[in-house]
């Protein structure tokens, strides 16, 4: 199948469907946390699958769609964290912190590989 937009990604789908599971989980956390894990959370899942599309509109130009991948894995990276500290504090349940930092562990792979094999082709 012929990539045509960022909407074909698979890193994008991905990325996506976390945001979505990681908004249902911030509606659990407790006041005490609106503006600080709730906050920063959100608002690193969103950001994966816009720095994706964004990166996408720069895809002619090397280096540029690959430091936004580069800043996409930041925020990942961001992710696995927040997730890692709502499992400490026992906001988020062992098996389910796992499952979601393991597929965000996944995804900054394939935007790893993404990012190292990208080539602008004339």
């Amino acid at each position: 199948m012929a990539i045509k937009s960022f909407l074909d990604l698979q890193v994008y789908q991905e990325a996506l469907l976390l945001a979505k599971e990681v908004h249902s989980f911030i509606s659990t956390l407790p006041k005490d946390e609106k503006y600080l894990l709730a906050d920063q959370t959100k608002r690193a899942s969103r950001a994966i699958p816009s720095l994706i599309a964004e990166a996408w509109s720069h895809r002619e130009l090397t280096k540029e769609f690959r430091s936004y991948l580069r800043d996409t894995i930041g925020e990942t990276n961001e992710m696995m964290s927040h997730l890692e500290q709502a499992r400490l504090f026992g906001y988020l349940d062992e098996s389910k912190a796992r499952s979601l930092i393991e597929r965000y562990d996944k995804l900054a792979a394939k935007l790893s590989k993404l990012k190292n094999n990208w080539r602008t082709f004339p």
